[in-house]
């Protein structure tokens, strides 16, 4: 769970400010119900739903476990994305900062 303080390749800060990922609670939940819509889909294609039988609860607890095990890569993917919403990238920073001859 813990981040650089800075980038190890161009040194840019990962907590621009205090409070910067209090965003990611958003980018994590979308991600988390992308999750379980695809779970949803392929237990359904695969398995499939029956009001006679309790297939729907193995979904529901099925997908509770892949949701708790997967938190943290999830944190991870949604603290890079919203760094990415606010921080640019340039592929060709190392030929615009490098010293000019």
């Amino acid at each position: 769970m813990r981040m650089n303080k800075h980038c190890p390749v161009c040194g840019q800060a990962t907590e621009p400010e205090t409070g910067f990922y209090f965003g990611t609670g958003y980018v994590s939940y979308a991600l988390s119900i992308a999750l379980s819509v695809a779970t949803f889909v392929a237990w359904w294609v695969l398995i499939g739903f029956s009001l006679d039988d309790n297939r729907l609860f193995w979904w529901l607890g099925l997908n509770g476990v892949l949701l708790v095990l997967m938190q943290p890569l999830l944190m991870r993917i949604s603290r890079t994305i919203w760094l990415a919403f606010f921080v640019y990238y340039d592929p060709e920073w190392p030929q615009l900062t490098a010293p000019q001859q």
